[in-house]
């Protein structure tokens, strides 16, 4: 008589691989599930990043277009180093009714004094002159004309912000 042990039986071997090729592909499914899933709410991340990135972006271009609702007469004192600034809040960039981007416009000055009610990147501008000389190149006479700097902040509702500097070309006389 045979020796029928249980080491030598092959019966049910197949069932106990089949179960364990399942496990090992339930496994791995739930792994590609969880990767495809992080991997949406990286995009959606990015994604909301870009737009509020876009949003401060066009702040900026929005300040640079009406900037005959802030260059005012308080900006074009000709005599000193006066700190100024402007604030516009809640501006709907996309015209959907709900507010995009902040803008905070001061002058750029030598002193670095911030100004209180403003935000901390607009208060953090680089050190300069306030008046100077144009630019080399400009085209325009440094003995009759001369510059003022800006400093331009726009700040999304979500918080990116984007800083530039601009400046204004004025006649000395």
């Amino acid at each position: 008589m045979k020796d029928k042990t249980l080491i030598r039986d092959e019966n049910g071997s197949v069932i106990v691989l089949a179960v364990i090729m399942l496990v090992l592909l339930t496994f791995l499914g739930i792994s590609a599930i969880r990767t495809s899933t992080m991997e949406v709410q990286i995009a959606a991340n990015e994604k909301r990043a870009v737009q509020n990135l876009y949003k401060a972006e066009s702040g900026v271009h929005y300040a640079l277009e009406t900037s005959g609702t802030w260059m005012t007469a308080a900006f074009m004192i000709p005599y000193d180093e006066k700190i100024d600034f402007f604030i516009q809040n809640d501006v709907d960039i996309d015209s959907d009714g709900t507010p995009d981007v902040n803008i905070e416009i001061r002058c750029i000055e030598s002193t670095g004094t911030p100004i209180g009610g403003l935000s901390i990147p607009a208060n953090k501008l680089p050190l300069q002159q306030h008046r100077d000389s144009p630019p080399a190149g400009s085209g325009y006479s440094l003995k009759d004309y001369e510059i003022r700097r800006y400093g331009i902040t726009a700040t999304s509702t979500e918080g990116s912000s984007i800083q530039i500097g601009v400046y204004k070309v004025f006649n000395k006389y």
